[in-house]
């Protein structure tokens, strides 16, 4: 076992091979235990703003101090999660059972809760930059706040997307059962809605890069932006030969079924 702490006001790292022999406990700001067969964890100090702890077989988390600015505990076998500070800004915990989380602090900026049981998310912080929520059981999202820039929500049980914000440069919801798409942002850049259920698109926006559209039920396909560097659309019904200049695409995959 390997445990990685750093102290307040010092950058050196300091390894210890379990948390007893940690001295100064109550100045650690930062601390690594992942990957280290871990059941449980000790009292966390006070002073604590970063923990890696993944990769071990946790079912529980104690209190989370109010100092705490990042937390990572995917990959661990945890059923709910504890309160959430509110200086939390990044918060991985993908990979566990959790079948609900609590309520997010207005600070978080990133959240990733992918490959867990959810079928409901809590109400989205305004701060939310990032949302990876793929590989659950999400059958409606929240509002999405007009910070947001990174959505997945791949893998769920989606019929509708929310109102998207003006800010979401890429977007994957493939594998869900979407049938229609909602106005998408002039800043989206990347989209994949692949493996729904869908028989149009929406006007595409003038800075797309890459679209990712197959396994629907698409019989044509809006025109196309000048930016298209990617376009992925095979096994679908497209009757029409879409109008293309080799100039604008680097590489470009057309099927017609």
């Amino acid at each position: 076992m390997t445990i990685t702490i750093k102290y307040q006001n010092d950058e050196t790292e300091y390894y210890f091979n379990s948390f007893e022999e940690i001295k100064n406990y109550d100045n650690v700001v930062y601390i690594d235990c992942s990957y280290n067969q871990l059941s449980i964890l000790p009292k966390l100090p006070n002073s604590l703003k970063t923990i890696y702890c993944e990769g071990n077989q946790l079912t529980s988390l104690p209190k989370l101090p109010n100092s705490l600015q990042l937390l990572t505990c995917y990959n661990n076998q945890l059923t709910s999660l504890p309160k959430l500070p509110n200086s939390l800004q990044l918060l991985r915990c993908g990979y566990n059972q959790l079948s609900v989380l609590p309520e997010l602090p207005n600070s978080l900026k990133r959240l990733w809760c992918g490959h867990n049981q959810l079928s409901v998310l809590p109400k989205l912080p305004n701060s939310l930059q990032s949302l990876l929520c793929d590989d659950n059981k999400l059958s409606v999202l929240p509002e999405l706040p007009n910070s947001l820039g990174i959505l997945f929500c791949e893998g769920n049980q989606l019929t509708s997307l929310p109102k998207l914000p003006n800010s979401l440069q890429l977007l994957t919801c493939y594998n869900n059962q979407l049938s229609v798409l909602p106005e998408l942002p002039n800043s989206l850049k990347i989209l994949d809605c692949s493996d729904n259920q869908l028989s149009v698109l929406p006007k595409l926006p003038n800075l797309l890069e890459e679209l990712y559209c197959s396994f629907n039920r698409l019989s044509v396909l809006p025109e196309l932006p000048n930016s298209l560097q990617y376009l992925d659309c095979q096994n679908n019904k497209l009757i029409k030969k879409i109008k293309y200049k080799y100039k604008y695409f680097n590489k470009m995959i057309y099927m017609y079924f």
